[in-house]
């Protein structure tokens, strides 16, 4: 599904209105009559019940009054709070408030602060009368760019806490209010939805940092016409369920040798598991050989870890990788699909060298991660000047020194901390991963994506090292780059959410890798996919 950000929502909002000639009351229309459908579907029938919408100065309040007077129409008891006199609204918003009106629906006007202090007891009141079915914040949309100040404050404290410790539900029209639409930072304060009901496309602060703000999300169409959203040739996408069609069935007669050979530089004294957890990745999720190049004096631990993999002692390299290996590396690079460079190598100045003429010698597709990408933040001039694509995964922490920056400017705007690779067309593929919860994909091309799966029990070690041998996996199938990339990051948190239903938290990183083969099955056998995407 295509994600929009901000501007362009609003320019797609512009075009169907100015250009095809729907008027703006009728997305209105649809967005709030949509939400309620929504809100049933949820909570419940709203028949009989109270229905407390806030309502902002702009087109998220008129939305709000849409919702109301639609559930009063369905048998409800709507109660409408303003935070701003309503009579300055403007525009759609304005039309509405004139028929709420002439319905002669209540409502009260929450202008300053001290009015807070009976807000709770009032919904409260509210709810002995007629028994409450939701809050729906209708306070600010998409277009929210300065902190959240005042009275508004107040109001969404009021909301957070009546939806937290009076467990009523909270529905948030488009947007949580206080979220940023684009990064999903919390612009001094958020309300906590329990349901998210979004119109037109989703946006990237939905699903941002896991969307813990958002609740479930649910898209409505609101009649935004399909050859308006083709002609802005967004370039951001969401990965979810559509992404697993993406997963092509194989042949009857493929063998290891047409599934792919994958090649891992990785693990040092110590950290020999990171490179096995790789191996893991990439068998599991389907490649067809698996060969290490390692240390010498390690070697053994490879020969009885894995016993479906294949190792290369490198003679040189004495508890870590050394350039002085690179000959034979090179030629070990011959026949192979795809390399992973960087999963537990450390940082030692021989294993430098061999890392920085690799990622700019060989030419096979590289996924570069964990120590890999230390060793090119420090070394920045290399970065755009490799030999071929190269798909990079790093953590806030690794994307910071790639960035040179703090990890608190890389969380406050991810999106555009993973774009920091853009490049011309004709040069190779760079693809920056930029793990945590909500995963983003950019692409040197100007593509992106964020993902939906995933959960918080995957904080521990090893998931990052299972990630980049499943991207390596797709790739020595035949996916190419931005697949792989996206495929990866969705099948990695699918295989965890699965874990994740019986055991929210304690499951390893080998668990995610045993439970892909069960992921990919329950794709391929709904999808049916037979041609390659």
């Amino acid at each position: 599904m295509q994600l929009a950000l901000a501007a362009q929502m609003r320019e797609l909002d512009r075009q169907t209105i100015e250009e095809i000639g729907i008027p703006g009351m009728v997305l209105m229309e649809n967005a709030g009559r949509g939400t309620v459908e929504r809100m049933e579907r949820s909570f419940g029938p709203v028949r009989g019940k109270t229905v407390c919408i806030f309502a902002g100065p702009g087109n998220n309040g008129g939305d709000g009054l849409v919702i109301a007077r639609t559930v009063h129409g369905m048998g409800a008891f709507p109660f409408v709070f303003f935070l701003l006199d309503p009579e300055q609204l403007k525009g759609d918003a304005a039309l509405n408030f004139a028929i709420l009106k002439q319905l002669r629906l209540p409502y009260q006007v929450l202008d300053y602060s001290e009015k807070m202090l009976t807000l709770i007891d009032m919904v409260l009141t509210l709810n002995r009368i007629h028994p409450l079915h939701s809050l729906v914040d209708a306070l600010f949309g998409i277009g929210l760019e300065r902190a959240i100040s005042g009275h508004f404050v107040d109001v969404i404290n009021c909301i957070n806490i009546l939806g937290g410790q009076h467990r009523m539900p909270v529905v948030a029209v488009d947007l949580p209010s206080g979220l940023d639409s684009d990064t999903g930072a919390i612009l001094g304060v958020s309300v906590k939805a329990d349901l998210t009901v979004t119109y037109g496309l989703p946006k990237p602060g939905h699903v941002h940092h896991g969307g813990s703000m958002v609740g479930r999300l649910e898209r409505i169409d609101i009649g935004i016409p399909t050859k308006v959203i083709a002609r802005m040739h967004l370039q951001g996408e969401l990965l979810d369920e559509e992404t697993g069609a993406r997963l092509v069935e194989r042949d009857k007669d493929a063998h290891k040798g047409s599934n792919g050979h994958l090649l891992i530089l990785a693990g040092s004294e110590g950290k020999t598991g990171a490179a096995l957890l790789c191996g893991q990745g990439a068998l599991r999720c389907g490649a067809g050989l698996v060969s290490f190049a390692v240390p010498a004096d390690l070697n053994p631990i490879f020969e009885i870890a894995l016993a479906e993999s294949m190792s290369v002692p490198l003679p040189a390299s004495k508890g870590s990788l050394s350039v002085d290996d690179y000959p034979l590396i090179a030629s070990l690079t011959q026949g192979k699909d795809a390399l992973v460079i960087g999963p537990g190598i450390g940082t030692d100045p021989a294993t430098a060298d061999l890392v920085l003429r690799l990622y700019s010698e060989n030419p096979s597709p590289q996924v570069i991660d964990a120590d890999a990408l230390n060793i090119l933040a420090a070394h920045p001039d290399v970065i755009r000047s490799p030999a071929g694509p190269r798909i990079f995964t790093p953590h806030p922490g690794e994307m910071a020194r790639l960035l040179d920056c703090t990890v608190a400017e890389v969380q406050t705007d991810r999106l555009k901390a993973a774009q920091w690779l853009m490049a011309p067309s004709g040069t190779h593929p760079l693809i920056t991963v930029l793990k945590g919860a909500g995963t983003v994909v950019a692409a040197s091309d100007g593509r992106w994506a964020i993902n939906t799966t995933g959960n918080p029990g995957m904080g521990t070690g090893g998931m990052g090292d299972v990630l980049a041998g499943i991207i390596a996996g797709l790739l020595v199938q035949g996916y190419l780059p931005w697949q792989a990339a996206c495929l990866g990051v969705y099948l990695h948190g699918r295989a965890a959410d699965l874990l994740a239903i019986e055991q929210p938290c304690g499951f390893l990183a080998t668990e995610v890798a045993q439970a892909l083969p069960r992921i990919l099955g329950t794709i391929i056998n709904k999808h049916h996919t037979e041609l390659p995407c």
